[in-house]
């Protein structure tokens, strides 16, 4: 799955990566803080707009760990969202800072992961005053539009997102993000 974000990639923000985080998935359940794993920190993330986020599932919740045992389970039970610019890797992080692209890893992304993966959007686009696209830079939309058009996913709260995930994981498939595939074929 990818979006893109257009903005003023040139001024500092103001996010911070553990902020994102609980945004994206929640700060603290039953007293106990969110366990993720991440590429980045607040430097990368405010200077270069650069940050890959995971949540580890299966600390954050033992059901996960009952999920199957195939490597397509387990793909999915952490997939990364990750935010660089467009053409990053194929530049070798030298890219002329026009669009922001953030990427899950898989074409079918699980409803927790891609609720986080709208909000990710959203509070970069704020921070950016930008639109966002969802279908190859045909089309631009400002986050109200975009809120609205994904209102059933951003609706839900982190355990409804993730109880329809745990369902979920039963039936999707792992087919890489397009985007990485022509990578894997080089």
């Amino acid at each position: 799955m990818r979006l893109y974000i257009k903005g003023n990639f040139n001024k500092k923000n103001r996010l911070a990566y553990r902020d994102l985080a609980e945004k994206m998935w929640f700060d603290e359940k039953n007293g106990k803080e969110l366990e993720i794993s991440h590429a980045g920190n607040d430097e990368t993330l405010q200077e270069d707009y650069s940050l890959s986020l995971a949540n580890d599932k299966w600390l954050n919740d033992y059901r996960w760990n009952k999920v199957g045992k195939t490597l397509t389970d387990f793909s999915q039970k952490h997939d990364h969202i990750t935010m660089e610019f467009e053409d990053t890797q194929v530049t070798d992080y030298h890219s002329k800072r026009e669009f922001l692209m953030i990427t899950t890893e898989f074409l079918e992304t699980l409803t927790v992961d891609k609720r986080a993966m709208y909000i990710m959007a959203i509070e970069v686009a704020n921070a950016v005053n930008g639109p966002i696209s969802e279908d190859d830079k045909e089309t631009w939309l400002g986050t109200e539009a975009f809120e609205g058009m994904h209102e059933k996913t951003l609706s839900l709260t982190y355990d409804e997102a993730n109880e329809l995930s745990l369902v979920e994981i039963k039936t999707i498939k792992a087919v890489d993000e397009l985007y990485y595939q022509q990578f894997d074929n080089d």
